[in-house]
């Protein structure tokens, strides 16, 4: 999830979730605004994702994943059959490692860390999309290597219209949208788990332009008129929308939010209750995944068991933490529902 200079500290302590204990005793405050539905939501979350036997978590880069770790290991207990998508390899990173170039060499790199990710949830498959992060081309980025193109990040003043466009270069072939069009009618899935349209968890425009495709996507996905070489229309029912907001950066100059705050409703749906999938809590599967995350891009050498044990520890202490009232993310995670019935 690259986002923008002065933030690669916070991206890994903070968006990549461990420091979950530091989170925790901090007791984070998340500033949530409310959102109002199109229609009327009777259902909760995990009724939602009861009634579902697909879902599809979709983001732009390997690791958006772990802004909803929680939930994406309770809806493979829950519908039984889950995807996962990322728009982009992440080739842009404000983190690199092993000597590695930003472009196509960190793209590989993070793209095996998705497919980990995806077999830490267990999956039932994953999808790399063609695009690529950051305001450079492919080609720009790999002609600097070696030694390697410096970080350029979106400028501030960039939005998802931005994005759109420069992907739409990227790939070559028309509206990225027919792409999530394709890949909706392709997996199937009657819900799917995203970061919002306004402020997708960071302000980064990346997470909102792929909230903006999606939700564009959608109606045409159900439309037999619509990129028919894509395959048989199918119909979405629901999007959970992740309500996080990481607000230090939001606040910063780097990310912005677009358009009006969410009035949906929000719900809090806890982590701490055991997976029987998994064999241990939410909370506990997506903090393997944030640390395997962080153990590759910062070098960090831990071992496969100790990487259990740290997040066995962050799941005790969450423990004891909610026993103590709190109930500050990622204890809880909030989401909105929007749906399409």
């Amino acid at each position: 999830m690259p986002l923008f200079t002065r933030r690669s500290t916070m991206k890994i302590h903070v968006v990549l979730l461990f420091t979950l204990v530091l989170l925790v005793f901090q007791g984070c405050a998340n500033s949530f605004g409310t959102k109002g539905v199109e229609q009327h939501v009777a259902e909760s979350v995990i009724e939602v994702l009861q009634k579902s036997q697909r879902v599809l978590w979709i983001g732009a880069h390997p690791d958006d994943e772990n802004s909803s770790g929680g939930l994406i290991a309770r809806a493979k207990d829950l519908s039984g059959t889950l995807f996962m998508a990322t728009l982009t390899r992440g080739e842009n990173s404000d983190i690199v490692w092993n000597g590695l170039c930003r472009g196509s060499q960190i793209g590989q790199a993070r793209a095996v860390l998705f497919a980990q990710s995806a077999a830490i949830f267990r999956a039932d498959g994953y999808d790399i999309g063609p695009f690529v992060n950051g305001p450079r081309s492919l080609q720009e980025l790999d002609r600097q290597c070696p030694p390697g193109a410096p970080f350029q990040p979106w400028p501030p003043t960039a939005r998802s219209d931005d994005v759109i466009k420069k992907w739409e270069k990227d790939w070559g072939k028309g509206d990225p949208v027919a792409y999530v069009v394709a890949l909706l009618r392709r997996r199937r899935p009657n819900t799917v788990i995203a970061m919002d349209d306004y402020c997708g968890v960071s302000g980064h425009p990346e997470h909102i332009a792929v909230a903006r495709l999606l939700l564009r996507a959608i109606p045409l996905a159900a439309s037999p008129g619509a990129y028919p070489e894509t395959g048989k229309p199918w119909r979405v029912e629901h999007v959970i929308f992740s309500a996080h907001v990481i607000q230090p950066v939001v606040a910063s100059n780097y990310s912005k939010c677009e358009g009006s705050p969410p009035r949906e409703p929000i719900e809090e749906v806890p982590t701490l209750e055991t997976s029987r999938t998994h064999g241990m809590t939410y909370f506990r599967v997506a903090c393997l995944v944030a640390k395997t995350y962080q153990n590759t891009m910062l070098q960090q050498g831990a071992t496969e068991s100790q990487i259990q044990a740290e997040c066995a520890r962050a799941e005790r202490d969450a423990i004891d933490a909610y026993q103590r009232g709190v109930r500050s993310y990622p204890i809880v995670e909030p989401y909105r529902i929007r749906s399409f019935n």
